[in-house]
């Protein structure tokens, strides 16, 4: 109250001399209310206001039990909400301290159009300038150099769309993409919680599931401008649509994610044993298999856009390698190479051994537990979607690097929801402080353009 009446002095009045209670600065009220409120603190009983925070909440609580009866989506939304805003608040702010203080490592290739460029830049990095690109001015192709036909076009156009009734400038393309990358992880994470909670059929799992994605520490990539957030939302909504028998939309939203990401086609694969395993009817079965055949013509849309382009159907996946990035090695090629390299050097030389080491370690050792896992998400979450986690690390562990492993792990959301069973508080504390860690390490050296892609 105290401190009130000496703000309002102020504000009333621009600065007053009362003796030694002179108010000539707005400091001066707010250190006394920090002086104040922690005398308060430690004095016994309740405030006034404490009661009447405790009363609120208590009114809050019983208004949003009865909007749980009444949606069950509720707890849904505020688990994910929860869970975004403690997480990734966090971790945005560790972005902008490391770009605050760090110097980058490289010259970025592209300006964000803002005056708080430092601020700006903690939202979009690396291909994000691609992205921009395509929204802004669309496809190009070229033959023998990097060209932006390797990106996949929905979520460039949904940027796009969104952008456009303010003007597609540039401003508003940036921030269009970011409140794209936002909004879908927020809805990918309630969507992933009420699939976990039908599933597992208990609400904490399902809680504990959308919070071990947000603090995954390959997470920052969901408030990129990049494909994660909207791939996560559409992969988790084609499996959520299937598991509530909405067999049409399941293929809708899976053509979607191979519109998305080149992997987005592998939602077939759940999809497709997710159709069969109730043993259903020819009516029924002619049915889901007309739904999940959308999902490869989402791929097959684009394929036949990038013949029209360039004269090559596969020119996405040509021009891939003109970063140097192939297909077609044995799945275990690049982690062999790892271990034998952690052998020859021994655990700390290796670090040494080569200036990308440690990136690749990063990458390695995410991959390497996801694949031991493997066999408990079969176990415990079920075989399609244990299935879909096994054919999504073998595609990027064929290529002929280890980099990418850590975006493709943080769309993997079997492995959050059988991560989302385990009971042991211990453990649990361990992912959390452990993975939040690794998080706020990775978002600043991804923000300042070390090569943690």
């Amino acid at each position: 109250m105290l401190y009130a009446a000496l703000s309002v002095l102020y504000l009333a009045t621009g600065g007053v001399g009362i003796g030694v209670l002179g108010v000539h600065r707005f400091s001066k009220p707010f250190l006394a209310l920090l002086v104040l409120a922690a005398l308060r603190a430690a004095l016994p009983g309740d405030s006034w206001l404490a009661r009447a925070l405790l009363g609120a909440r208590s009114r809050l609580a019983g208004a949003y039990a009865a909007l749980e009866r009444r949606t069950p989506w509720a707890r849904s939304l505020l688990d994910a909400t929860a869970a975004v805003l403690t997480v990734q608040a966090v971790a945005k702010l560790t972005a902008f301290l490391a770009n605050l203080l760090l110097p980058a490592a490289r010259e970025r290739p592209f300006s964000m159009p803002f005056a708080g460029a430092k601020l700006a830049e903690t939202f979009a990095a690396w291909d994000s300038g691609w992205y921009f690109d395509i929204a802004q001015r669309g496809y190009f192709f070229k033959a023998q150099g990097q060209s932006s036909i390797a990106f996949f076009p929905l979520y460039p156009l949904l940027v796009r769309a969104l952008a456009w009734p303010f003007g597609d400038g540039d401003r508003a393309l940036w921030v269009a993409g970011v409140v794209l990358s936002c909004a879908c992880l927020l809805a990918g994470l309630t969507v992933l919680h009420r699939l976990a909670w039908t599933r597992l059929g208990v609400a904490e799992p399902a809680r504990r599931t959308v919070l071990y994605l947000a603090v995954f520490p390959f997470a920052y990539f969901f408030t990129q401008v990049y494909t994660e957030s909207l791939f996560l939302l559409l992969t988790v909504g084609a499996v959520a649509a299937a598991t509530f028998s909405r067999w049409g939309l399941a293929g809708v939203l899976g053509a979607l994610a191979a519109l998305t990401r080149p992997n987005g086609v592998l939602v077939a694969v759940p999809l497709a044993l997710m159709a069969l395993a109730d043993r259903p009817g020819v009516g029924t079965l002619v049915r889901r298999a007309l739904a999940v055949s959308l999902v490869p013509l989402g791929l097959a849309l684009f394929c036949a856009y990038c013949w029209r382009l360039s004269g090559d159907p596969l020119a996405w996946l040509h021009a891939q390698a003109q970063w140097g990035y192939t297909l077609g090695n044995a799945p275990t090629v690049e982690l062999m190479r790892m271990v034998d390299g952690l052998v020859r050097y021994g655990p700390y030389g290796y670090f040494f051994s080569d200036p990308l080491a440690a990136y690749y370690f990063l990458h390695g050792m995410t991959a390497m537990v996801l694949v031991a896992l493997v066999p408990s998400v079969f176990a415990r979450v079920g075989p399609a979607l244990g299935a879909y986690v096994a054919v999504s690390l073998l595609l990027p562990l064929s290529g002929n690097a280890l980099e990418g492993i850590g975006r493709y792990a943080a769309t993997l959301f079997p492995v959050f929801m059988l991560l989302g069973q385990q009971r042991s508080r211990r453990l649990h504390e361990a992912i959390l402080v452990g993975s939040a860690l690794l998080l706020s390490l990775l978002q600043a050296l991804f923000v300042t353009l070390r090569p943690i892609y």
